[in-house]
């Protein structure tokens, strides 16, 4: 494969598995944050209670169970997509791709231990974090040089925008301008 082709498909892999690991985190978050929200303490006592009383096997298909019920929907969206509504299917199935990542994410945050203690889970697991870690390194390169640039450009904005205040030796135009303004609605009164 051409040197630069696998360049660039290592970089998208790169950026597609880290958005998909900042959706995991913020999803994690969001269903810690949604699930306080439900003013059912005795019901999330109970959820809690059966979790724990789970076996690790016990956990893996409910741990599964979100997967199993939001990917064929979107099958669906895909499909929806197809037929020509785009927009809906589109948006259907960004909503399912939050919903699906929040779910399993929620999931595991409350299965974590079981889940773990199953010996080929935990490595795969390990092999998931590696391979995270892996391309925060291979992107870190680009976001500081996204982060200088954004940075760069912001200043020369402030500058530019500086330039235009009357108080600045710069400002003739927009002093111009202003007096322009100011005869126009003279005129008009």
């Amino acid at each position: 494969m051409h040197r630069g082709l696998k360049h660039a498909l290592l970089t998208f892999a790169a950026i597609a598995f880290l958005i998909e690991a900042w959706l995991w985190d913020k999803s994690i978050a969001l269903g810690r944050w949604a699930s306080g929200l439900l003013p059912w303490e005795a019901f999330k006592a109970v959820v809690a209670r059966l979790v724990e009383r789970l076996p690790p096997y016990g956990a893996l298909p409910l741990f599964l169970l979100p997967v199993g019920v939001v990917e064929p929907l979107k099958v669906v969206a895909v499909r929806e997509i197809a037929h020509g509504h785009f927009l809906a299917g589109l948006l259907a199935f960004v909503v399912l791709k939050f919903v699906g990542v929040g779910l399993v994410a929620f999931v595991f945050d409350l299965t974590r231990a079981k889940l773990l203690s199953i010996g080929w889970f935990a490595r795969f697991y390990a092999w998931v974090v590696k391979w995270r870690d892996i391309a925060h390194a291979f992107i870190e390169p680009y976001k500081v040089a996204v982060r200088a640039r954004v940075a760069e450009l912001r200043a020369r904005a402030d500058a530019w925008l500086r330039s235009l205040e009357p108080s600045s030796g710069g400002g003739r135009l927009m002093v111009a301008l202003l007096r322009v303004r100011a005869r126009i609605r003279r005129t008009r009164a």
